[in-house]
């Protein structure tokens, strides 16, 4: 059976997943349906690379007329999630949105049993060491572990940011596992451009998904940071269906001696298959 077949499509319309009630007869939102629908878009329209923002671009990100965001965006504020700065007039994520962080359900058992992995994997190689899952937008980072003593600017590496499939070591070895259907809408998509080194042909990408199979990792340099190199290998469960990727980051001179390059890669597939 091929990785294809056991794999579920990452990529699931919410409707799938939305109570029989969310909706009225006529396929239409419910009115506290709509107030999620209005109150998700602006939490999402603040990221890494743009975390505080005017009410005009909240309004912009987020599809709503200026007065709906302006509501909202107090409602927010009043309730922790939001924090406006007075003297400037524009928003930013509050510390409420953080205190949710220990109720998500979801990744919490696999980063719980990841972490120990990783800190031994950091440790071991010196770098960087990522954990990595399959999600609608990308690849999710759900835990990441620091190499003492290294300095290295990785936009978008903390816990909770999704990367690109089309870039970076784990992120690719989540688009080489995926299921079929998934990978093949990611790669009808315009593909992000991170460096001037992304792929973003969908038909080399898709060459490079069967040689990750194949080879059981993914090494890539400079696509998603100039100057750096990941490594990463897939994460599978006792059945043998596909979880997520483990990674590591380092400056690419890192990997340049085989013998070195080769005790990476050996680090990260024990991490991987003790995950």
């Amino acid at each position: 059976m091929t990785d294809d077949s056991r794999v579920p499509d990452a990529h699931m319309s919410a409707d799938a997943h939305a109570p029989a009630d969310a909706h009225d007869g006529g396929g239409q939102a419910a009115p506290g349906m709509r107030s999620v629908e209005r109150v998700a878009p602006i939490l999402k329209s603040f990221t890494p690379a743009r975390p505080i923002l005017t009410l005009a671009e909240v309004a912009a990100a987020a599809g709503l007329d200026k007065n709906t965001a302006r509501r909202l965006l107090i409602a927010l504020t009043r309730t922790g999630f939001v924090r406006r700065d007075g003297i400037e007039g524009t928003y930013g994520l509050d510390i409420g949105v953080l205190k949710l962080q220990p109720a998500i359900i979801g990744p919490r058992l696999l980063r719980e049993t990841a972490a120990p992995h990783l800190s031994r994997l950091t440790g071991e190689t010196g770098m960087t060491s990522f954990f990595w899952l399959p999600d609608p937008d990308g690849a999710i980072c759900v835990e990441r572990v620091w190499a003492a003593g290294v300095f290295l600017d990785v936009l978008g590496s903390m816990p909770g940011t999704v990367v690109p499939i089309n870039v970076a070591s784990g992120p690719r070895v989540i688009l080489a596992h995926i299921g079929e259907r998934a990978r093949l809408d990611w790669l009808a998509r315009p593909q992000p451009v991170c460096t001037r080194f992304s792929q973003t042909d969908p038909a080399a990408l898709l060459r490079a998904t069967r040689r990750i199979r194949e080879q059981g990792y993914e090494l890539v340099a400079n696509d998603y940071i100039v100057g750096l190199t990941g490594l990463g290998a897939p994460v599978f469960d006792r059945q043998g269906v596909f979880v997520g990727a483990v990674s590591v980051t380092s400056r690419s001179a890192d990997f340049d001696d085989r013998d070195a390059l080769a005790r990476i890669l050996a680090a990260v597939r024990e991490t991987a298959s003790d995950i």
